[in-house]
């Protein structure tokens, strides 16, 4: 949270996962397999990415490995 927070991004992707009904702590860790998760990390590292954020970037920014990140966006 802190990171995001640092980054002035953490209502804006607290606003994209409250409409998927996804928390912030099944963003960072939840199970990766839940389709509901997926889908809201697919939405956040896009939009993300769109902003003109690089994959290792997004993927500090949610202790990801940048091959995990660079998986969900293509």
């Amino acid at each position: 949270m802190q990171r995001l927070r640092e980054a002035d991004l953490l209502q804006e992707v607290n606003a994209r996962i409250g409409e998927l009904h996804v928390s912030l702590r099944d963003l960072y860790e939840g199970p990766g397999r839940a389709p509901s998760i997926a889908q809201a990390r697919k939405n956040v590292y896009a939009w993300l990415a769109k902003k003109g954020k690089g994959n290792n970037e997004i993927a500090r920014l949610f202790d990801r490995a940048p091959s995990g990140v660079l998986k969900l966006l293509r």
